[in-house]
């Protein structure tokens, strides 16, 4: 695939071959969202999926509410964790799951009635073992929510070079299928259980390690998106964000690690151009120029990946973000070496 953003719609979805299909959410304390769960469901149109629903452990209503929405569907099942955490839930799932095909995604997103037809046309090929998806906040008003979509649209165009260059380093498992044969070859999530994060990731990167880059493939469509709820208040987003990217010191490549830490690094040099301010008018004239190129360069950018996915662009928002995100990711960076936070109620230091 090429490493440019695509524009322009895809045709009308070929008849769908026979591959059998399931989808597995993990869901922990999601009780507030179990409605809306309950519609992007009921609306999936692809006829041979059976789903899969695991509670991890919640401590809310999460479970009876999955129990009472699902009463009666055969296609769908409401399971107990047995063990502990979203990896677990998962590799529990599939061992019980008859498809082919296994898709993920959480409880707080939604998607097109088309989504799984979308998903599974790629698997005809033979050689694909894994498909990824782009996954957006859904529209909001202001300062966090516009800041997460700007933040995930970076996650996007960062998401689709990588796997344009044939080199993917991150994919999203709001938005992720693989055959179950793929999943069995390259033992699943092991060796990484004790992350409680990267249950994407990891698995991305073992099916490329044994089937090549050109057995993975990135979709960044609007008929593939998925929609997420996004983070009601700072502290959620910065505790979420130091879960993923915390994950970094768990990859066994060096370029994958050293390519984590380029954020980090970026931002702070980013940072570093404050002291200009201090060194008179050259200096004013040097910070101006700076920054107005790196809110023009985005600018490009994430215009064309919303405008793509049908999303608003608003310039106010990208000049906005770039002026937090270096104290953002710094902020996030620290965070990973203190190493603490809570996640759905549980801290780091036990499985999510």
């Amino acid at each position: 695939m090429s490493n440019y953003w695509p524009v322009g719609n895809l045709d009308a979805i070929p008849k769908t071959s026979e591959i059998t299909a399931t989808l597995i959410i993990s869901l922990r304390n999601e009780s507030e969202n179990i409605s809306r769960l309950v519609l992007a469901i009921m609306g999936i149109t692809y006829p041979k999926i059976e789903i899969i629903l695991v509670d991890d452990h919640s401590e809310d209503e999460t479970f009876r509410k999955l129990q009472q929405s699902f009463a009666g569907f055969e296609q769908i099942k409401t399971l107990s964790n047995p063990g502990k955490g979203k990896k677990a839930a998962i590799d529990y799932a599939i061992s019980v799951s008859k498809g082919e095909i296994i898709l993920t995604s959480d409880a707080d997103c939604f998607w097109e009635s088309s989504w799984v037809e979308r998903i599974l046309q790629n698997f005809e090929d033979p050689n694909i073992r894994l498909v990824a998806g782009p996954v957006l906040p859904k529209q909001g008003e202001g300062l966090l929510s516009r800041f997460q979509l700007i933040e995930w649209a970076s996650i996007l165009l960062v998401t689709n070079f990588g796997f344009g260059i044939h080199k993917p380093i991150t994919c999203s498992a709001a938005n992720l299928a693989y055959r179950r044969t793929a999943f069995e070859d390259v033992g699943g999530f092991q060796g990484n259980e004790k992350n409680p994060s990267g249950d994407d990731e990891f698995l991305l990167k073992k099916i490329v390690a044994k089937f090549g880059a050109t057995s993975v493939l990135y979709r960044p469509y609007k008929e593939y998106l998925v929609f997420t709820e996004p983070e009601a208040n700072w502290k959620a987003l910065i505790f979420q964000k130091i879960r993923w990217a915390g994950k970094w010191k768990s990859h066994a490549s060096f370029s994958h690690m050293a390519f984590s830490l380029i954020p980090f690094i970026f931002q702070l040099v980013w940072l570093s151009t404050f002291l200009f301010l201090f060194e008179g008018k050259i200096g004013f004239l040097t910070f101006s120029l700076l920054w107005s190129f790196k809110i023009l360069a985005e600018s490009l950018a994430f215009q064309r990946i919303l405008r793509s996915l049908e999303y608003p662009f608003r310039l106010a928002d990208v000049v906005k973000t770039s002026l937090i995100h270096p104290f953002y990711v710094v902020g996030i960076g620290m965070g990973i070496l203190t190493g603490k936070y809570t996640w759905k109620g549980r801290g780091n230091r036990r499985s999510d």
